[in-house]
């Protein structure tokens, strides 16, 4: 097997790979070579995993301002189909993490979808990064394969890189999964197809600490049922919007089983302040 190398992109051919995995990976081009160089040059990152010659992944992030913060944003990650579960995420972030540090940034964001569980367990669980915000259709109508023409709904994340906490994540993992025997906010079923529906949604638990569920195979549902896709959108967004609003944010992610029974769980806590 090809030995596996992250690094900076500096060719324009580096430059010119990344076009073509955005259309691997989402069927459209969103940065062109152009603006991944300039961007490289002038305080952002573009980084890529390599596979002998070939490029498997990259990491695209500029420079930015929140919350009157200098940071990174990183408004791309890819990683092409067939070089998935290789940790070419993690790796890329690690990466990304060290050169950000010595350039003085200590906070990298960037958005996700909340129904996608291997971007969930990547952000969350493994990195350590916090949900600040949830943005409803933060992109609008785009043209992505993965997206389906579904709304491009998001949640904000953080990835305060300098924190202790969060490199105390990097080298120990997460925590053991004994967090899981606690109130849910949804109940959920296999159906008839053998897809996660939600069976009950509750609206007024109040625990200090909850769990939400989401599917293990977000894509396959969407291949499969547009329509089951939808609903997962729309009660997903209504359950985050709501239980934000009354003072909880997601303290971690975690799946059980394997296979066809894996089951993921995002972890809420309730923010005291705000009780």
């Amino acid at each position: 097997m090809s030995r596996i190398r992250v690094r900076l992109l500096k060719t324009h051919g580096d430059f010119r790979q990344c076009e073509r995995l955005q259309q691997i990976v989402w069927g459209t081009l969103g940065v062109s070579s152009e603006v991944m160089a300039v961007t490289q040059k002038y305080g952002g990152v573009v980084l890529g995993a390599f596979v002998g010659d070939r490029l498997a992944g990259f990491i695209y992030a500029f420079l930015a301002r929140r919350r009157d913060r200098l940071i990174h944003w990183s408004h791309m990650m890819a990683v092409a189909p067939e070089d998935r579960d290789r940790g070419l995420g993690f790796r890329m972030k690690l990466e990304h993490r060290r050169l950000a540090l010595a350039l003085g940034i200590k906070s990298i964001c960037w958005t996700y979808d909340p129904l996608q569980s291997r971007n969930a367990a990547l952000n969350v669980s493994r990195l350590g990064a916090r949900v600040e915000e949830y943005i409803p259709d933060c992109y609008g109508h785009f043209p992505s394969r993965i997206e389906k023409g579904l709304a491009s709904d998001r949640f904000v994340v953080n990835w305060r890189i300098a924190l202790p906490v969060v490199g105390h994540r990097l080298k120990k993992g997460s925590p053991a999964p004994g967090s899981l025997l606690l109130p849910r906010v949804n109940e959920t079923r296999l159906n008839a197809q053998g897809l996660l529906v939600n069976r009950k949604i509750s609206w007024g638990v109040h625990e200090p600490r909850l769990l939400v569920e989401i599917p293990s195979n977000t894509d396959e549902i969407r291949r499969r049922s547009i329509a089951l896709a939808r609903r997962w959108r729309t009660q997903a967004r209504q359950i985050f919007e709501r239980y934000f609003s009354s003072g909880y944010r997601v303290e971690d992610f975690r799946s059980v089983g394997q296979a066809a029974e894996l089951r993921c769980y995002y972890i809420l806590r309730r923010d005291r302040a705000k009780r």
